[in-house]
């Protein structure tokens, strides 16, 4: 063989021997590093103010190390920005990148890390280069290490499907109800244990606006929210005094009490304000030299409640409105401030059900009967969740860092008509009250408290995991203002846009547990295909094959506004049997879930389930309308938020 034809023979064996080599370094490169260290989360790419200067994106070091950021780079693929050599991230630290450091704090309330556009905050550091600008109805984004190498990407709206690290569709906003598209954040799903991100599959279902999902999807997120500091609920178990009052029964003497008794300060956020003999306790105590400030909500004040802050601001107390003002750029943070609940000397929180309103807290004297609306107050003085109130509270009413809350008496519409008098005509003789004291109790009560739109949906607790744990031979009771039938549109299904506490309630009889709800007729408008009659009659198709019902009612005379989940576990695991009591201002609406502002707590005590298991018993003794298709729509009545 001559020397040429050898060197014919080598030179393909070498080629082949690097392929080799180059591909086995690949191979054990990627499995050094098989995931992203680093992931975009969120981004704010529509934003609610004109001038698109608050546009944004969110990264997120997923490790447990530090990692160096110096001279990686953001991009839209026409823009490039690049961190400065100092840049670096901690230990799952989570940051926000923004065009304009000061229109994002407009808009967020905090400063970003970085801005990318310009100089406008001279705290903040700036990237350097050609600043990204995120259309509206579609881009893609790249995050890329110091060598160029795309570690993470985005494509959103309708943008074409060229990105790396990126496969099928693209991310699209959840639109839903009174959902904007404008202003929306997208984010990643967070894991319910730690809130760090979903592993990454570098598709649209890693995100919280994905349809696929309707437990960890469908979410929305809005400048303002504050979902990384309250994703987890808040537990407790130290000891404590709980006290649950019953509307119309005792409700405004039990918080009439409270007020008045309050020897430093009264903060509360509240829906509306329109009991002017609640109205006449806060304006006493005013007068004895206690603190109060309201936050309510602007498109809950009527005559009476502007009537109610105009003889609060008289007193030297402060009323407080939350609401949007477009012309100014300024966006209510959530469609509905719908919370109940009152922080008192920083000691006791009153956690409830009713608005400060006549229906729920008539003054009457109930010896001889009287009218309202079924509801109720959970009170305790454990420090751990009256703290935990004081905080969500503390992020609401926060003028200075957001400017949906405004002060009442700033606008010409706040005042109440001139001569206006104000109504004190409440209750009647309709309803015996049954229940003229209410429950106490003390000891080392685990408590958890819960909030929308943050973590009322969680799977592992706070509502939906309370219900799983439901399983044969127990039982569990609902007692509430409505339970939409189905989330969604009007025009969706059970299927598409499941309620998911609903299916929860549903999925409890299936295991084996003994399953009533009980559900509102007064406010009911039995026309619409999300009504309570439809839910009972979606619900009892079901009762020939498990042990559930679903009936409407009005036991009060003045509606059920209550909003109250009941769980008695009769076998729990090496433990006696057990209650749960699940009370506060969530409705059965996805808006309530996903857009408002709610507060509840639930509770486990046998005693205190047992004492509201009465409550039930005796609401649900005084109906047995129990819809079924050959029942005929009766009542059409207004609905509540």
């Amino acid at each position: 063989m001559n020397m040429l034809h050898l060197r014919r023979m080598r030179i393909p064996t070498l080629s082949l021997a690097l392929v080799f080599l180059f591909a086995l370094l690949c191979f054990s490169n990627a499995r050094a590093n098989p995931s992203p260290t680093i992931l975009i989360t969120g981004v704010y790419a529509d934003p609610f103010v004109t001038g698109e200067a608050s546009e944004a994106i969110q990264i997120q070091n997923i490790t447990a190390s530090s990692i160096s950021i110096a001279d990686w780079k953001f991009s839209d693929g026409e823009g490039t920005v690049a961190f400065p050599n100092d840049a670096a991230l901690n230990a799952g630290e989570k940051i926000w990148l923004a065009k304009s450091a000061t229109t994002f704090e407009s808009e967020f309330g905090f400063l970003p890390a970085y801005e990318y556009a310009g100089n406008f905050d001279a705290s903040v550091p700036d990237m350097t280069g050609s600043a990204p600008s995120l259309t509206n109805a579609g881009d893609q984004i790249f995050l890329q290490n110091d060598a160029d190498v795309v570690i993470d990407a985005l494509v959103y709206g309708n943008a074409a499907l060229g990105a790396p690290d990126w496969i099928g569709a693209a991310v699209q906003e959840y639109d839903f109800g009174s959902a904007s598209s404008e202003g929306q954040i997208l984010y990643r799903k967070m894991r319910e244990a730690d809130g760090l991100p979903f592993a990454d599959t570098d598709t649209a279902d890693d995100w919280a606006q994905t349809i696929s999902d309707n437990q960890f999807g469908k979410k929305v997120l809005y400048p303002g929210w504050d979902l990384d500091e309250f994703f987890q609920t808040t537990k407790s178990n130290q000891n404590a005094t709980i006290k649950y009052c019953v509307a119309p029964d005792n409700l405004f003497e039990c918080v009439r009490n409270e007020i008045i008794n309050a020897t430093a300060t009264i903060s509360m956020e509240m829906y509306s304000l329109d009991s002017a003999s609640m109205i006449d306790a806060l304006t006493e105590t005013l007068e004895a030299g206690v603190q109060i400030s309201i936050l309510l909500d602007g498109g809950a004040l009527e005559e009476q409640g502007k009537w109610g802050c105009q003889e609060i601001e008289a007193r030297g107390g402060e009323c407080w409105i939350l609401a949007s003002k477009p012309q100014a750029n300024i966006h209510k943070r959530y469609d509905n401030q719908h919370g109940k609940w009152l922080v008192i000397d920083n000691a006791r929180v009153l956690i409830g059900s009713e608005n400060f309103g006549d229906d729920a807290m008539p003054a009457d004297d109930k010896s001889d009967g009287t009218l309202g609306s079924r509801g109720g107050y959970f009170i305790t003085d454990n420090a751990e969740i009256v703290q935990a109130a004081q905080n969500v509270l503390a992020r609401d009413f926060d003028p200075t860092h957001h400017a949906d809350v405004r002060r009442w008496g700033t606008n010409t519409d706040d005042f109440p008509p001139f001569g206006f008098a104000p109504n004190y005509d409440d209750g009647g003789k309709g309803y015996a009250a049954k229940f003229a004291q209410p429950f106490q109790a003390t000891g080392a009560f685990p408590i958890e408290l819960v909030q929308c739109p943050e973590n009322c949906l969680r799977a592992r607790d706070a509502l939906l995991g309370m219900v799983a744990q439901a399983q044969a031979g127990d039982e569990l009771y609902v007692e509430q203002l409505y339970e939409y039938k189905f989330w969604g549109s009007s025009k969706s299904n059970t299927i598409a846009d499941p309620n998911l506490r609903l299916e929860a309630y549903i999925a409890a009889a299936k295991r084996g547990a003994r399953v009533r709800i009980l559900l509102d007729s007064f406010y009911d408008i039995f026309s619409d295909p999300r009504s309570n009659y439809e839910t009972c009659v979606y619900v009892n198709q079901l009762a020939s094959s498990y042990d559930i019902e679903c009936r409407l009612g009005n036991p009060t005379k003045r509606g059920i506004h209550m909003k109250m989940v009941l769980l008695k576990m009769e076998h729990p695991v090496g433990n006696s049997a057990t209650g749960f009591v699940h009370l506060g201002s969530i409705n059965g609406s996805e808006t309530s879930n996903k857009l408002n502002r709610e507060l509840a707590t639930q509770v486990e005590s046998l005693q205190a389930f047992e004492f509201w298991k009465q409550v039930f018993d005796a609401d649900w003794a005084m109906t047995d309308f129990s819809p079924h298709k050959q029942f005929l729509p009766f009542l059409y009545r207004k609905t509540n938020p």
